[in-house]
């Protein structure tokens, strides 16, 4: 696995073994539903970790073996730990900024499980297929508020429909359009003290935001097929 190291202001990111991590000099606020401290939480790293769908130790308890494996990289302090089984050294990092705002978003992009949002529940294995999950961290400055970060989700996650729109990736369950997988996850990450209310699409934040989970997933996307061979559509 070739090295990766990005240094910003305010966090530094590097992947270790099969694991991203972005370490900060000082406890950050973060939103997300990550398996391990989802919600909000005052983080000192956010990692995600490579794991197998046949991992029994980490389907039959997620939260524990995260613990464990944030342990063996020798991480001490608050992590937020999200997981994906797509290879962490295909990782897709974009920044953009506008005069002192400015979002990087670090994601992982998979599609074997995709779905269209509203369709039964279902759970299948990938064999033969994309590997799975999206995972977008999206590290914002100046701060948001705990309400901003709540809406941030939202744009990101219009941001990812809309690369898997123009992809023309379908659901693996049906013909309708995707609009994430089965396994998705988005982490927002506050880098100041929060002060902008909003991050709607009426504002640079929201644009930025947007723009950086849909530059994000579409270039991963497009990483992902070429890579394969695969064709879209499942």
């Amino acid at each position: 696995m070739k090295s990766f190291v990005e240094t910003h202001k305010g966090f530094t990111a590097h992947r270790e073994r099969k694991a991203l991590i972005i370490s900060f000099p000082r406890p950050v606020s973060t939103l997300s539903w990550g398996v391990l401290n989802g919600g909000f939480c005052s983080a000192d790293y956010i990692v995600i970790f490579q794991v197998s769908g046949r991992d029994r130790e980490f389907t039959t308890d997620p939260s524990r073996f995260i613990k464990s494996a944030a342990r063996d990289l020798g991480l001490e302090g608050r992590i937020v730990g999200m997981a994906t089984s797509v290879d962490v050294a295909s990782l897709v990092s974009v920044s953009f900024s506008h005069v002192e705002t400015q979002v990087s978003c670090f994601a992982t992009v998979g599609w074997g499980n995709a779905l269209s949002v509203g369709e039964p529940a279902t759970w299948q294995e990938s064999d033969g297929k994309p590997l799975n999950t999206i995972n977008l961290i999206l590290l914002i400055r100046p701060g948001l508020t705990a309400e901003a970060m709540v809406e941030a989700v939202q744009i990101a996650t219009e941001g990812r429909v809309r690369a898997l729109n123009e992809a023309g990736i379908s659901s693996s369950q049906s013909s309708l359009p995707a609009t994430g997988t089965g396994t998705d996850c988005i982490a927002i990450v506050s880098l100041d003290k929060g002060e902008a209310p909003y991050c709607g699409k009426h504002t640079k934040f929201g644009e930025l935001i947007g723009l950086a989970a849909y530059a994000a997933v579409k270039k991963g996307l497009a990483m992902g097929l070429a890579t394969s061979g695969l064709k879209i559509g499942g």
